[in-house]
């Protein structure tokens, strides 16, 4: 299970104590992007699994996990608005392109630097990770260094409009992970860094 999936499943099951009752209560949420897994959940007494967004199950010390019911938007709002509004924002993914065997941003990608600026403000991050790739054409050690030439490309054209520097995670990958997988090795989408902005 990839980090981001393990990370979207944690965040998909909020577990609180309902006031006063001794009683907790396990909502199952989608993750970011809309998928529903499932989760059992289990005591000494039984178990319910939840497969259905917006379902919950309510255990006690003495009784098994209740039945799956959905939860009204209200109670919902009663029980886990607070926790769910605290929770981060979803990270916003860019991917700027470049010009064959460069690292000049296509005209596209340049254009899409002040909607990245605009998401860091908004945010008000302070973690952006900035990961520069290439395309399989060349030697790889060669394809490493211009991927890292990419990233910190990018880096500094974000520090130059405005952006801290020490909030950036900069790597490359070379041609390591391709977006799209490719008889030529020329593909043009594979010259890439990718910034996510958390």
């Amino acid at each position: 299970m990839s980090s981001q999936r393990l990370l979207s499943f944690l965040v998909a099951v909020l577990l609180i104590s309902a006031c006063g009752k001794n009683r907790n209560v396990v909502l199952l949420l989608p993750d970011p992007d809309g998928h529903v897994g499932s989760v059992v959940v289990q005591n000494d007494l039984g178990s319910q699994t939840l497969a259905q967004a917006g379902t919950a199950t309510r255990l006690s010390p003495k009784a098994a996990p209740s039945a799956p019911e959905t939860l009204s938007p209200a109670e919902q709002e009663q029980l886990f608005g607070p926790a769910q509004r605290a929770m981060p924002s979803r990270p916003v993914k860019f991917i700027l392109y470049f010009v064959s065997d460069s690292v000049q941003l296509t005209s596209e990608s340049q254009a899409l630097l002040p909607t990245v600026l605009a998401s860091a403000a908004e945010r008000k991050t302070q973690d952006i990770a900035v990961v520069g790739h290439s395309s399989k054409s060349g030697d790889e050690a060669y394809n490493m260094d211009l991927s890292r030439r990419r990233a910190e490309t990018v880096r500094r054209l974000l520090v130059k409009s405005g952006l801290e520097p020490g909030i950036f995670e900069v790597t490359s990958h070379g041609s390591a992970n391709p977006l799209i997988l490719s008889a030529s090795p020329h593909e043009p989408r594979n010259r890439r860094v990718e910034v996510t902005v958390r």
